[in-house]
């Protein structure tokens, strides 16, 4: 039985067989199935998957992914008309709307449409390693991508980085198959004759897919054009080749086959055309300062080992990954693989080029890169593969066979090790380091939810914030978005007014004010007419806390702070409050000279000698006035809150009044005419904390 089956599954011909050929294709089917080359490919897919649904929902959607979310549940019409006005094409958030009419709305679901896309992504640079060179480098690529921070991070992200990349490398992979890449430089010791219809074989189904790809590239993301022109680079360098063995007219043919392919994409696309030209051409940019020789290893490092390495841990894994494709490289000088390895590089540098030339350096740009990720790797894979190989020759002194494989095999496993091991700490980071963690949106709408009291509102200083806000944010205080880009200080009153006086407290959202209020309009006007009581960052979030009501009892006390500051008038509600509540504080403020150190001012609630239960320690005016820029003998007035947040332990305490220097944290001493000065700080009066009702 064993003999037979042996034999059946040996069996190559029934010309000389005792069965006929149909009865063995079933176990031909199983042998391919149980081929080593299948199983690899299948746990290389699986280690994609584990790495990217991994914590998949762990992190809270940031800005632009809330934007996704939120997007996702218009009408189709309304996506294409936000999307016209918006600086990405509208494929991503049709696709994702039809995805969330699937399988739902939560964070994980949503991602997942990525994740497809990144797996998608590790199978076709597989595909396409393998087209250009051997299955070997196929899977080496494969398996550097599945471990690629870069690739897992935009795999985990609801947004479009990951489409467009797999949009890029189906594309490449349509057209290496349409001009039989590999095969049409001459090198027939090492590769043999052409076969007629090698060239034509994948005909059928790489003109579509180049087609569609390209096309559908235009539509995800307006960077696409990089890829096309690196690869028409790539085809005008396999039309000058003068090593391939076709004849002219069938090079042309392919060419002008190529130029009708990417004519017609280009056609797809033209009715979107004049949107993209007017979106790509109107859309403000704020100037970016940088140095070139930082921006480009720092773009680098982003390619290389992602956003959550800093440069100083990433100078291991960039020199290896550097070595490992300047390798590919050199064995790519050979005629049989230096179209492909052209082509490679055509594909890193073009997009990394332009994104300079078009003035788009900066970190929300450089995940365009993503593109460049499988060209790159597939070189350093192509590195491996040569090293490993020219090892095993070396310590088989040439011999070929089973030993040399195995030694072969086992330098692949040990450079492949070397290559992946270092960004690891990268993995680590972007699964368990909170200071690489997405900007928590989850987070600040729970705590808003548990702080928020009737009469709050919250404002949203960035445009589209509302969206990924209100993802969260379901009912209780309403949301309210600012202007985006307020022409003047008028129009700024115009809307704030009405705000403060139908509100009691304020939570603003401070997002991108570089882009979204430049000259911080808003926040002049709060630090004017409000009672600023709190600040945090939240990842690139700044939640400050404002009172709108200004308070209603004027102490009758004055004081001078270090024979420099002359405090000339305080106004603040002292008694009874409750947990919860912010008490605004009106101090007018005089310099007798010219101050040279900035000074930061306190208030604390508690008891003398103890640390404060509440306070605001803060720049004057919300830090829109620091005291270096005042002026002799001019007052200045500066309004800020205490905010007795929720939990703050009831009782009787005094407040307290100090200036210190922001530097040192020297206190100034307290003169104190009419006050009464404790130490180093001025007791302004008693305040009594009422636990919340």
């Amino acid at each position: 039985m064993v003999r037979f089956v042996r034999d059946a599954l040996n069996h190559t011909s029934d010309s000389g067989g005792t069965l006929p050929r149909v009865m063995f294709r079933p176990i031909h089917r199983l042998r391919a199935l149980l081929h080593p080359v299948p199983v690899i490919v299948l746990l290389i897919m699986l280690l994609s998957a584990a790495l990217r649904i991994y914590r998949l929902d762990a992190q809270s959607f940031w800005y632009d992914e809330g934007n996704s979310a939120r997007i996702a549940e218009r009408p189709l019409a309304l996506i294409i008309a936000g999307a016209a006005g918006d600086i990405h094409p509208p494929l991503y958030y049709t696709l994702l709307h039809y995805w969330r009419a699937l399988f739902g709305e939560t964070e994980f679901a949503l991602r997942m449409l990525s994740v497809v896309c990144g797996l998608g992504l590790v199978l076709f640079t597989y595909l396409l390693a393998r087209r250009l060179w051997s299955e070997r480098v196929g899977l080496v690529a494969a398996a550097l991508l599945a471990l690629s921070p870069f690739a897992i991070y935009y795999s985990q992200e609801a947004r479009m980085y990951a489409l467009m990349a797999l949009e890029a490398v189906v594309s490449t992979w349509a057209l290496t198959s349409l001009f039989d890449w590999r095969f049409s430089i001459s090198d027939s010791i090492a590769h043999g004759p052409t076969s007629p219809s090698s060239g034509t074989r994948w005909l059928g189904a790489a003109l579509p897919a180049y087609i569609l790809s390209s096309a559908a590239g235009l539509y995800t993301q307006y960077a696409y054009p990089f890829v096309m022109l690196a690869q028409g680079l790539g085809v005008l360098a396999w039309l000058a080749d003068g090593h391939t063995r076709q004849p002219g007219y069938a090079r042309w043919r392919k060419v002008a086959l190529y130029a009708g392919a990417s004519a017609l994409a280009i056609v797809l696309f033209a009715p979107w055309l004049p949107i993209a030209i007017r979106q790509i051409t109107t859309w403000p940019v704020t100037p970016v300062r940088y140095e070139l020789g930082q921006a480009v290893l720092d773009s680098y490092r982003w390619l290389v080992v992602g956003r959550t390495l800093p440069l100083v841990q990433a100078a291991l894994p960039l020199s290896v990954i550097s070595l490992l494709v300047i390798i590919g490289a050199m064995f790519g000088l050979r005629l049989s693989e230096r179209m492909s390895t052209l082509l490679m590089l055509l594909l890193v540098v073009v997009p990394f080029v332009l994104l300079f030339v078009f003035h788009l350096y900066r970190e929300a740009y450089l995940k365009i890169l993503l593109v460049c990720a499988p060209p790159l790797l597939i070189l350093a894979a192509r590195g491996i593969d040569g090293a490993a190989a020219v090892t095993a020759r070396f310590l088989t002194r040439g011999r070929a066979g089973t030993a040399s494989q195995r030694v072969t095999v086992l330098g692949i496993v040990v450079l492949g090790i070397a290559a992946t091991g270092p960004v690891f700490p990268s993995l680590y980071n972007l699964y368990a380091n909170p200071a690489y963690a997405r900007d928590d949106y989850r987070g600040i709408a729970k705590m808003i939810e548990a702080n928020a009291r009737p009469g709050d509102a919250v404002l949203l200083d960035a445009p589209n914030q509302w969206e990924v806000f209100t993802y969260y944010h379901r009912k209780g205080a309403p949301a309210i978005p600012l202007a985006y880009r307020p022409p003047n200080a008028s129009a700024v009153d115009r809307q704030m007014r009405p705000i403060a006086t139908t509100y009691q407290r304020l939570f603003v959202l401070y997002y991108g004010e570089s882009e979204s209020d430049p000259t911080g309009e808003f926040e002049q006007w709060l630090a004017q007419h409000a009672f600023k009581a709190d600040e945090q960052w939240v990842g690139n979030i700044r939640l400050a806390v404002y009172a709108t009501r200004a308070p209603e009892q004027t102490l009758p006390l004055t004081a001078t702070f270090g024979n420099i500051l002359t405090l000339q008038r305080v106004a603040v509600d002292l008694g009874q409050h409750q947990d919860g509540e912010v008490i605004p504080l009106e101090l007018t403020w005089q310099a007798r000279a010219k101050l040279e150190p900035r000074y930061k001012i306190f208030v604390h609630i508690g008891l003398a000698e103890s640390p404060p239960v509440a306070q605001n320690d803060s720049e004057p005016a919300a830090g829109t006035r620091p005291t270096n820029g005042w002026q002799p003998d001019v007052p200045v007035v500066d309004q800020r809150g205490v905010w007795l947040k929720p939990g703050t332990v009831p009782g009787h305490y005094g407040m307290y009044l100090g200036v210190y220097d922001r530097t040192t944290g020297k206190r100034l001493s307290v003169q104190a005419p009419t006050g009464r000065a404790v130490g180093d700080q001025l007791w302004l009066g008693d305040v009594t904390i009422l636990p919340a009702p």
